[in-house]
C-alpha cells in the first residue's frame, strides 16, 4: 500500500442532536458518512482541512442546529501526528472497504451480462436495466472518490473493473443489435 498522504490541519465538528426523534441523529450520521468524516468520539468528527470538507461540515452543522441541536465547527485544528495518522488510516480503511464493495457489485454485473449473453434473449428492457445498473455503479464509485481524501489505491482497480463492465455492456448491445437486424 502506498503511504497515506498526511494532513497538517483538520476541520472538526463537535455536535449534539436531541435524542428524539432518532431519525434526526440518523440523518446527521448518514450525512457525515457521505462526507467521509471519521469520528474521534461521540459527537466529534474530523475531516482534512479542504474546501469540500469545510462545505460538508458547514451544511451538517446547519442541519444540526435546524434539528434543535448545537454544532461547533473548528477550522485548521492541529492534532498530534499519532492521532492524525490514526484518522488517516481509519479513513483509508473505510474507503478501501467501500471500493471493494463496488468491485464486488461490478463483478456481479459482469456475471449478469455473461448470463444474458449466453441466453441470447436480448430485450430492450434488459438493456435498459443493465445500463441503469452500470450507471448506479458509476455513481456509487464517484461518491466514494469524492470522500477519498487520501487516495486509496483500490480506486484504480475499481476503475478498471468498471471499464470492463462498460466494455461488456457495449459488446452486449452490439450483439443485441446484430440479432435485431438479422430478424
Amino acid at each position: 500500500m502506498a503511504a497515506a498522504k498526511s494532513s497538517d490541519a483538520w476541520r472538526l465538528l463537535i455536535y449534539t442532536v436531541p435524542s428524539e426523534p432518532s431519525r434526526k441523529r440518523a440523518f446527521i450520521w448518514r450525512e457525515l458518512k457521505k462526507a467521509g468524516a471519521v469520528y474521534l468520539r461521540d459527537g466529534v468528527c474530523a475531516l482534512p482541512e479542504r474546501q469540500e470538507a469545510a462545505e460538508a461540515l458547514a451544511a451538517v452543522a446547519a442541519k444540526v442546529e435546524e434539528f434543535g441541536g448545537e454544532a461547533t465547527v473548528i477550522a485548521a485544528a492541529k492534532l498530534p501526528s499519532v492521532r492524525a495518522q490514526a484518522i488517516i488510516e481509519a479513513s483509508r480503511a473505510a474507503r478501501q472497504q467501500e471500493y471493494l464493495d463496488v468491485a464486488d457489485e461490478a463483478e456481479r454485473f459482469l456475471e449478469h451480462v455473461r448470463r444474458e449473453t449466453e441466453h441470447r434473449e436480448f430485450t430492450f428492457a434488459e438493456l435498459e436495466e443493465l445500463e441503469a445498473d452500470l450507471n448506479k455503479l458509476r455513481g456509487w464509485f464517484e461518491q466514494i472518490r469524492r470522500r477519498d481524501y487520501f487516495d486509496v489505491q483500490e480506486a484504480g482497480q475499481v476503475q478498471a473493473v468498471l471499464e470492463s463492465c462498460e466494455e461488456a455492456l457495449n459488446a452486449f448491445m452490439e450483439e443485441a443489435s446484430g440479432l435485431e437486424v438479422g430478424r
